[in-house]
């Protein structure tokens, strides 16, 4: 037990869809479980948020920051961000320890340690726990009523009419197959470049039943910090085929079976490989056992988060 507490600093909280908010609101849930922790955000200095478990304390904004009164800064320090204003508030405070997930700033103290959220170093990792409901297997997506697609997670350069590029070569090259592209909250079919059909994605779960129920999830752009929709397909037992320069997502891919490409020629190359079912199935498991092992035990977190702090 660490008497002294966490306080987590997060410029993206409140941003839900984002990376880092998800790794530090699983970080800070995990460290309830081991000691008192506080969580301050920009706004007003000195108002209190209700948040769910967490009271946010604003601490100033527009780049005049403030540590809130009574707060002891002898205590681990967890931060998403290090910017500059967020740098130079912790120089001011120095704290006992600092921890930090990603940095916008150069110049901060050395001593301040990155934690990666991907990486296999017990001293410097931290795996945070991504949840997925095993119900989406029982039940395909209600708008298509077929499985075995080939998933395509867009980066964003598709359109309604046209898919990304990478789906257009899949739907080109495999003419029998379905490829479903997800955009923008929309799920599109398409077969041999004609467009099928579109239906929304509105929640989670509608996402998690497209990435159960197909033969593989193609992701052109994973999260660069943790390539949270990887871990999710992975889960559910779907391979993973994603660009070689996308970092996290990389690794997934490499470590569970998976595939990563450099151009079309390898992105149909693997997606040829996974339409073999023994190839397939074998990918399958490897990932699955992959994502639960590391991704798949709230517990793990714990003890993780808890080893971290008695570190102080």
């Amino acid at each position: 037990m660490n008497d002294r507490g966490v306080i987590v600093l997060s410029r993206h909280w409140h941003t839900r869809t984002a990376e880092l908010a998800f790794a530090t609101r699983s970080i800070a849930g995990a460290a309830t479980r081991c000691c008192p922790v506080s969580v301050l955000v920009p706004g007003t200095a000195g108002q209190r948020e209700p948040d769910g478990a967490f009271d946010l304390m604003g601490i100033g904004e527009n780049g005049v920051l403030q540590w809130p009164d009574g707060l002891s800064p002898d205590s681990t320090v967890v931060v998403d961000e290090v910017t500059v204003e967020f740098g130079t508030l912790l120089s001011q405070v120095a704290p006992r320890r600092v921890l930090y997930l990603s940095a916008s700033a150069d110049g901060f103290d050395p001593a301040w340690r990155r934690l990666e959220l991907a990486g296999d170093d017990p001293s410097c990792s931290v795996n945070v726990h991504v949840p997925v409901n095993p119900l989406a297997r029982l039940h395909r997506h209600h708008g298509f009523g077929f499985t075995g697609y080939q998933l395509v997670l867009s980066d964003g350069s598709g359109s309604p009419n046209e898919p990304p590029s990478a789906a257009a070569w899949l739907s080109s090259a495999f003419a029998d197959a379905d490829v479903v592209v997800v955009e923008a909250a929309i799920a599109s079919a398409w077969r041999g470049r004609a467009l099928r059909g579109s239906v929304a994605v509105d929640t989670r779960m509608d996402l998690w039943r497209l990435m159960a129920h197909a033969n593989a999830c193609i992701d052109l752009a994973p999260g660069p910090h943790v390539a949270r929709e990887c871990i999710e397909a992975l889960r559910f037992g779907t391979p993973i085929i994603v660009p070689a320069s996308s970092g996290p997502g990389a690794v997934h891919a490499r470590a569970s079976g998976g595939a990563v490409f450099f151009d079309e020629r390898d992105l149909l190359s693997a997606a040829r490989t996974f339409r073999d079912a023994a190839n397939r199935s074998a990918a399958s498991d490897a990932g699955r056992r992959y994502a639960d092992a590391r991704y798949g035990d709230a517990g793990a977190l714990v003890t993780r988060v808890r080893a971290l702090l008695d570190e102080a």
